[in-house]
């Protein structure tokens, strides 16, 4: 691989409570993107156990902005881990309107919706060629498939650099902080307003109830099905996140942790597989590309897609019994 490419490839808490509404994160997101945006990340995310939804959702929204504006720079520098946790921001953002999608029946939510996803589409390709040079990079004899991934992977990177300096990002950002402190659903009637910690308590046990019987099934599952239950899983590991400090009492606080942990295992497992999937896509588009690949890179190809059915097979067993030890650990149990 040239000295060119190998350039261009790179390789405190906060506490938010219902009476204090930051605009930290709004101004943040406003500055111009030729200066680091609120490069540090924030601090751990706070919520008051007597906040409302409403209230809460703003804070966990400001702080997921803050964890999107950050990353700002990074991205445009074509730092994987900039791309990573840029996605993982999004991904935050979208699964917090999706818990709180009762709340959110309105036309800017559901533009906003639509720019998140069109952001995430944008830095996806980055993220995946990545990992699968990664992969790439452990086989023997790769070195023809890795320089054919190189240009891709230059080009996905130089994809998600340019979706953060067009108008439409900074705009999205500017969206976003209008809509946290003034959307809509930010002023319920007094008959709407609710109790988060109730509420988050309804939600996670419902959520987690979903997950473990679809899990209880994942050797009947086709790829997509496996792909929407890591996509619900992940949404329910990230409410977790949101909503742990509401319970602060002991012994929620640990039921919670180690209903955290083991769905994390599930996660891993399920995360990996997706990976797998993803480079299969990948490599199918690779071999019917116009410049089709080199002999070498084809025998590389076959041999990353014979390592990945061995670990398919690993990687499942793995995720059913990640999934009978969710089941088996209670969440909020008397």
């Amino acid at each position: 691989m040239g000295k060119a490419i190998k350039r261009r490839l790179g390789t405190a808490p906060q506490r938010v409570s219902k009476a204090k509404a930051s605009s930290k994160v709004s101004q943040t997101a406003l500055r111009r993107p030729s200066r680091p945006v609120n490069a540090k990340p924030p601090g751990a995310l706070v919520l008051d156990p007597d906040a409302g939804t409403v209230e809460a959702l703003q804070a966990i929204c400001r702080w997921t902005l803050q964890t999107i504006a950050a990353q700002q720079q990074a991205v445009r520098q074509r730092k994987p881990v900039g791309v990573h946790q840029m996605r993982i921001g999004l991904r935050r953002m979208r699964a917090a309107i999706s818990l709180f999608g009762d709340l959110l029946d309105d036309d800017q939510t559901d533009h906003i919706k639509a720019e998140l996803k069109w952001l995430a589409g944008r830095l996806a390709p980055a993220r995946d060629l990545h990992v699968m040079q990664m992969k790439v990079a452990q086989l023997d004899g790769a070195r023809a498939l890795q320089k054919q991934l190189a240009a891709s992977r230059i080009a996905a990177f130089d994809q998600a650099r340019a979706a953060v300096e067009q108008p439409r990002f900074r705009a999205l950002l500017r969206e976003i902080a209008r809509w946290i402190d003034h959307g809509a659903w930010a002023a319920p009637p007094p008959g709407k307003r609710r109790n988060a910690k109730r509420f988050a308590k309804r939600v996670l046990a419902k959520r987690a109830a979903q997950v473990i019987d679809k899990a209880a099934r994942l050797d009947q599952m086709s790829v997509e099905k496996r792909h929407r239950l890591r996509i619900a899983a992940k949404k329910l590991y990230y409410a977790t996140g949101f909503f742990e400090t509401l319970f602060g009492d002991p012994k929620p606080a640990r039921q919670l942790t180690a209903f955290k942990k083991k769905l994390k295992a599930l996660l891993d497992a399920l995360g990996a597989l997706n990976d797998i999937a993803v480079q299969g896509g990948l490599a199918s588009k690779l071999a019917d590309a116009p410049n089709a690949p080199t002999p070498p890179a084809t025998r590389a190809i076959e041999s990353l897609s014979e390592q990945n059915r061995a670990d398919s097979k690993a990687l499942l067993k793995s995720a059913a019994k990640a999934g009978r030890k969710l089941a088996r650990t209670p969440l909020f149990a008397d």
